[in-house]
């Protein structure tokens, strides 16, 4: 294993969850956050080694894995008062693992570039089960030897590495896995519930897909246990869905793309919201098209 002294800074679930499987692999670390009551559940939970903040940490670490939730909790941990930058030794790799926008790690990364810090983004793809697990897999950019020397500590946690472009280009391709995701999860409900009201067995058409339209593919597993169970619960927040439909919108724009079914998602989770029966999941958009055509799913075909 690389000789790091390892620190982790954001104590969320993802921030948890690396600090489980970092004691789990034997491998010592430092951790804070800046939300004390996260810092105090982690020791409450049998967590060790914290640090008061960003600031002490990155005094006695060299290798930093950021795990924060948001672009505003990410800038706070790293140019705020107490944050890294004012501790940072020259030669620190960064390993961002945030939650953010494309845009936040490369200004991040060159607010860093005076420091000596050497910015390196792997964005996850999979949840703290996967973590926890060692199954994650990280969509990563920057140089190429600062990921061949921390290669040893995020296998400890991850499965797959992918190399996808420059800074920026991990949250983005996160962002299109997730929207391409819930636009097929919302295309499937569209069609199975047509096959309700029709008169049709919905279950069995979404068995049938990938036997009669093979170049169709598999149907989304969510859609079969979720939506025509009637319990429209993936454990993922509509809120993040929608920061990552708009990230891709942004990005549309940006480059002149052409993104129609991209924007009639996002008006449709927009209405999503505020339908009565709303819980924040992401599946609510999916209970949002079946309540409206007034079929019932996960009860017996009238």
């Amino acid at each position: 294993m690389a000789d790091f002294s390892v620190g982790v800074v954001g104590l969320d679930s993802l921030g948890a969850a690396l600090t489980r499987r970092l004691d789990d692999r034997g491998l010592g670390y430092t951790a804070t956050d800046l939300n004390t009551r996260l810092l105090q559940a982690h020791l409450a939970a049998g967590g060790s080694a914290p640090a008061g903040s960003p600031y002490d940490l990155a005094q006695i670490c060299d290798l930093i894995l950021l795990a924060e939730t948001s672009d505003d909790t990410v800038r706070e941990a790293v140019l705020g008062p107490i944050g890294l930058v004012h501790s940072l030794r020259p030669g620190t790799i960064i390993v961002d693992m945030s939650d953010v926008s494309p845009q936040t790690g490369p200004a991040l990364a060159r607010a860093l570039y005076s420091k000596g810090a050497i910015w390196i983004e792997a964005t996850p793809m999979g949840g703290p089960q996967d973590v926890r697990e060692g199954k994650l897999t990280l969509l990563t950019a920057g140089p190429a030897e600062a990921l061949d020397r921390v290669a040893p500590v995020l296998r400890a946690f991850a499965s797959t590495t992918l190399r996808l472009g420059e800074l920026g280009s991990g949250p983005l391709a996160k962002a299109l896995v997730s929207t391409l995701g819930a636009l097929s999860v919302a295309i499937y409900t569209e069609m199975m519930v047509i096959a309700r009201k029709a008169g049709l067995d919905a279950a069995g058409i979404l068995s049938a897909i990938p036997l009669i339209a093979p170049a169709i593919g598999t149907p989304p597993a969510a859609v079969a246990a979720e939506v025509l169970s009637g319990r429209y619960r993936s454990g993922l927040p509509h809120n993040l869905m929608l920061d990552n439909i708009a990230r891709v919108l942004d990005a549309a724009r940006a480059t002149s793309a052409p993104a129609p079914f991209v924007s009639l998602l996002q008006s449709a989770c927009t209405s999503a919201i505020h339908f009565p029966k709303a819980s924040g999941d992401h599946m609510d958009v999916a209970h949002w098209i079946a309540d409206n055509a007034h079929v019932r799913f996960g009860e017996a075909s009238p």
